[in-house]
């Protein structure tokens, strides 16, 4: 084979896949990539707001980002987007940053993704992806439990209708809300305990219901998985007819323009790259570090090969684009990614499709929701981020060795005292 062709395929996947691709992979490919945008759009929706930035930032980083990872990507399931924890810790560094400003945020989160693309792919060029192998995972286990119990409670203010201050930590969030349970809207407390109800009832308990009737496991388990789309479609309808917001102050999202994401390079002339480096710095590890997880599990079950150092190439590159792309920082979800792969896809052709899914969404149905309670969306970030609780590891970590499990839990327990970033 010619030597440029041959590289030129190693920095393209994508195409050595399409060679490869059958009438029936393509088949699996458009279904996995519907399904994966069922679950994605809701979650693009509340992972922005998680990180303080507008709801149509978090569709921004689900159509530009996932494109170019397809390209360049070399885990054919990996479901790029905007991610929990990345989100929280976005949020933790532009809430100082900006000083209350919204418009130096957003500038802000377009810097981050910019340098936190930056950091992988100098990584990925000087072929550093080994490095991944010295981080200790009791460490980022605790690290990753702490984040997740972090961002529940930053979602207290929204799932209670309880004003708390955004730079509050998790233990000022709990005093705050236990201090003024009084001042708890009830209508919010429905919209958000109802959706957080109906969510958890659609992950285990309705697909063994489903189970019983004889509906096929894979099938219940991806149909638990739409659920969040199901609970946001039910609650638009039903918010806007009795007007919560004008009725009883309940928060919703408000207007989201409609649209395509437009080339941004306005940042680039901005201040702040240097004050918002350590912040991308700690972004980018856990972007890869989760991402490089999911896609070696992923691939291990069928016998695939990840290339390292071309992820970094290729997340680096991703988040540049996001950039761009006016989005936030991007990395491969967990849960999306298990859906993806659940769903049957093949190629990275299913994060086209998503990605395709995801801009018909951003071009005709923004519109909708205006009338969207924010408790919803915090109900489906709570939802998300509980799987990666892990007090079972810990209690592990520490059965077979006390130093590991005293490092965990140290790191848990420094991500709720002192927040993302000195935790």
């Amino acid at each position: 084979m010619n030597p440029w062709l041959r590289r030129c395929r190693r920095a393209l996947p994508l195409c050595a896949d399409l060679r490869t691709l059958d009438r029936g992979g393509l088949i699996q490919d458009l279904l996995a990539g519907t399904i994966t945008a069922i679950l994605l759009i809701p979650q693009a929706l509340a992972y922005a707001l998680l990180a303080g930035l507008p709801p149509e930032v978090g569709l921004y980083a689900s159509i530009i980002p996932p494109l170019i990872y397809a390209l360049l990507g070399t885990s054919r399931t990996l479901a790029v987007g905007p991610v929990a924890v990345a989100a929280v810790m976005v949020a933790a560094a532009l809430t100082p940053y900006a000083g209350g400003d919204p418009d130096k945020y957003l500038t802000g989160a377009l810097i981050l993704s910019a340098l936190t693309g930056l950091i992988l792919l100098a990584l990925g060029l000087l072929r550093l992806g080994w490095l991944t192998a010295f981080i200790s995972h009791p460490v980022l286990s605790g690290f990753t439990t702490g984040a997740a119990i972090l961002i529940i409670g930053t979602q207290l203010a929204a799932l209670s209708g309880i004003a708390v201050a955004r730079d509050a930590d998790f233990f000022g969030a709990l005093v705050t809300v236990a201090q003024q349970i009084g001042d708890l809207n009830p209508i919010t407390a429905g919209f958000g305990l109802t959706a957080t109800a109906l969510l958890l009832f659609a992950r285990q308990p309705l697909a063994r219901l489903l189970a019983a009737r004889g509906v096929k496991p894979q099938t219940a388990a991806i149909l638990g998985r739409t659920a969040p789309l199901v609970v946001v479609a039910t609650a638009i309808p039903v918010a806007a007819l009795l007007d919560v917001h004008g009725r009883w102050g309940v928060a919703v999202v408000g207007a989201v323009p409609l649209g395509l994401p437009r080339l941004r390079l306005d940042f680039l002339a901005q201040p702040g790259w240097l004050a918002l480096l350590p912040s991308a710095a700690l972004i980018a590890l856990i972007a890869y570090v989760e991402s490089i997880s999911v896609a070696k599990a992923l691939a291990f079950r069928r016998r695939e090969r990840i290339d390292p150092d071309q992820e970094l190439r290729a997340l680096g590159i991703t988040n540049i684009a996001a950039a761009c792309a006016g989005a936030m920082p991007v990395a491969g979800g967990f849960a999306r990614s298990m859906v993806n792969f659940d769903a049957g896809a093949r190629t990275q052709v299913a994060a086209v499709v998503t990605a395709c899914w995801v801009a018909l969404a951003a071009l005709l149905f923004t519109g909708l929701l205006t009338a969207l309670p924010k408790a919803v969306l915090a109900a489906i970030i709570v939802v998300a981020v509980w799987q990666l609780v892990d007090f079972a590891g810990l209690r592990h970590t520490w059965r077979y060795d006390r130093g590991d499990g005293t490092a965990q839990g140290a790191t848990l327990l420094g991500v709720l005292a002192f927040g993302i970033e000195l935790g």
